[in-house]
């Protein structure tokens, strides 16, 4: 098992343990029998690796790096919520029937707001603060 496989389950054994559940919540996902999926989520957790040891990649199930490129870039280059912008079927039962998954991910991304240098998106604004401003710890989207 590698650091990361090891960082991961303990990552989810405390979420399981000290999490909070969204049972009695409106959630928007459900499953295949129409009952909502509620989760235990736990808000602000952080993973932290050294790269000089090993690539944080996670072993203990099989990664689908075409489909998961295709997700990064469907969120961060194209800033789309709606999975007929996508290659994958992952994100499907999620989506409503025009085929959004609501306002996450890439919608987010793609909100124009008004700066001093002109309006931008949040990927724009990264771009453009890495130009002209590098060393900003403001930085972030």
């Amino acid at each position: 098992m590698s650091y990361a496989d090891k960082v991961f389950v303990d990552m989810c054994q405390d979420i399981l343990k000290n999490g909070t559940s969204t049972e009695g919540e409106l959630v928007r996902p459900h499953w295949e029998d129409g009952t909502s999926a509620y989760t235990i989520k736990k808000f602000g957790v952080v993973n932290r690796y050294d790269l000089s040891k090993e690539f944080p990649a996670i072993t203990l199930r099989k990664t689908y790096i075409k489909s998961a490129t295709d997700e990064l870039l469907w969120i961060w280059q194209k800033k789309s919520n709606n999975i007929k912008d996508l290659k994958s079927s992952v994100w499907d039962e999620w989506a409503d029937e025009n085929g959004s998954i609501g306002k996450a991910y890439g919608y987010q991304l793609g909100v124009k707001h008004q700066y001093k240098e002109g309006m931008m998106d949040q990927v724009d604004r990264v771009i453009y603060d890495l130009k002209h401003t590098p060393f900003s710890r403001r930085i972030m989207t």
